[in-house]
């Protein structure tokens, strides 16, 4: 058994509750305080469970690439066991399950090829969202338009099927407006601590929050049961199969199809529109920033065009902007928890087998140690730099690293590119009179900002309506 003087340093605990008592609901910001005094590398009692917190882009390092095979696994999260349909799903799924879901999902949705294949259905929906915005009154609530987008270009590549829009009425609209509460509901709620995570197995009957997950999961299984049996009786008629086809093909167990559908679903929805919608709040904040990014738009595209893809690389401040939205707001400020499944060493410390590890990338990105002006929104500073987002800079990781790096990180990072140079480079964009505006933080494991951007729209574009087919 492994001395306790050979543990992580950790703060004085209680009784049972362990170290529950000393974080809040924002996480991510309890365990920088306490990192900040116990250090980059920290032990925690979370209930009965061991955890260690890594707090610096060399501990995440030694975790996410020297041990990644240690610490590819996942602890229990109780969204797995009824969301994810008991971690059939790809996100929360550990061992051989796991390994054969993603590589379904990274060769037959995330490839190079597959995702460029849907870039028709990004652009589509791109021309509805700045159509809506031109028609739009004053003080436009930005976060619902951004999900909508979201959900409509992640349910058209998954399942072929467009929910949201002017024209779409009936019981498919209700269905998918339940369904997309039910996917806010998911992210607020999903990697949050809930007590039923930190007791034994005969013991998680006490969590409170486990009747709301289970009225969650009956609204999910209910749309996900709609799906599937559209897809069986078209019988493969589509051109081409959709995902939920594909899935449909390889597994005859559908709680596999529909746990899988409903983690891609959320992270296409909910991270890329949160990104677009705090890169958005801070120019509006930052005026002069916005300037830069518009003048470089006016320069590599123009004014009689919509931006395309094949401009993203000569786009080099909108792409700073966009590491830098990273950076300070990250969706998902703490990744998606890790669990070792041996013991093993970091920085000298004993790691227990089991112990759930933590990266609070939120501590990483907001070091003053790693960070000039680490809470300054700096887009420039990714001019003296040249740390990237895709997992090889570990002081950059919102989409994580390693073998459990997030897999749909080209598809996001393509949509968000898309999204936000568009809507700088077709609109002005100003405060509205009267309203209140603050960079703070939301609660949920999704970090929005605290209030939904109401912003005031002006075309910049003199032909907006022909550059973006409005008649479509």
């Amino acid at each position: 058994m492994l001395q306790r003087k050979r543990l992580p340093p950790s703060p004085w605990g209680l009784p049972l509750i362990g170290h529950l008592h000393l974080l809040d609901r924002m996480i991510h910001q309890s365990l920088q305080k306490l990192s900040n005094k116990f250090g980059d590398v920290m032990f925690l009692r979370l209930g009965m469970v061991p955890a260690v917190i890594i707090s610096s882009p060399a501990m995440a390092k030694e975790v996410l690439k020297t041990h990644d095979l240690i610490f590819s696994s996942r602890p229990f999260v109780l969204v797995g066991q009824y969301v994810s349909y008991n971690f059939k799903g790809l996100a929360l799924a550990s061992g051989d399950h796991w390994k054969n879901v993603r590589k379904i999902c990274t060769t037959e949705l995330f490839t190079v090829k597959r995702i460029d294949s849907f870039l028709w259905v990004r652009v589509e929906e791109l021309c509805y969202l700045i159509s809506s915005l031109a028609k739009a009154p004053k003080g436009v609530d930005m976060r619902e338009h951004l999900t909508v987008l979201t959900f409509n270009i992640t349910s058209r590549i998954l399942m072929s099927k467009r929910f949201f829009g002017e024209n779409l009425v009936g019981e498919d609209l209700t269905d998918a407006k339940t369904f997309k509460e039910v996917m806010h509901e998911v992210a607020e709620i999903g990697l949050q601590f809930h007590i039923g995570q930190f007791v034994p197995d005969w013991l998680r009957w006490i969590d409170w929050s486990i009747p709301r997950v289970k009225r969650i999961f009956a609204k999910e299984d209910k749309f996900f049961e709609k799906v599937i049996t559209e897809h069986k009786k078209s019988g493969g008629s589509r051109p081409q199969p959709d995902f939920t086809d594909i899935l449909l093909q390889h597994y005859k167990d559908e709680e596999v199809v529909k746990g899988t559908l409903m983690e891609i679903l959320i992270a296409g929805m909910d991270t890329s529109a949160c990104t677009v919608e705090w890169a958005l709040l801070e120019l509006v904040h930052n005026p002069e920033v916005m300037k830069k990014a518009q003048e470089e738009l006016d320069v590599v595209v123009g004014r009689n065009r919509m931006v395309t893809e094949t401009d993203f690389s000569k786009l080099t401040y909108l792409e700073a902007v966009i590491k830098e939205t990273l950076r300070l707001h990250p969706p998902v400020p703490i990744l998606v928890p890790h669990m070792s499944n041996k013991a093993c060493v970091l920085a000298g410390f004993d790691v227990p087998k089991g112990a759930t590890t933590i990266i609070n990338f939120y501590s990483i990105s907001r070091d003053p140690n790693v960070w000039e002006h680490p809470t300054k929104f700096w887009p420039e500073r990714f001019g003296q730099i040249t740390a990237d987002v895709k997992g090889q800079d570990f002081e950059l990781i919102p989409f994580g690293a390693g073998r459990r790096m997030c897999p749909g990180m080209s598809l996001g990072l393509k949509t968000v590119h898309l999204v936000l140079s568009n809507l700088l480079h077709s609109f002005h964009w100003e405060r509205v009179p009267g309203e209140s505006y603050n960079l703070d933080e939301g609660v949920g494991s999704v970090t929005w900002p605290k209030s939904p951007l109401q912003a005031q729209l002006t075309p910049r574009l003199r032909n907006l309506d022909v550059i973006f087919n409005f008649a479509q």
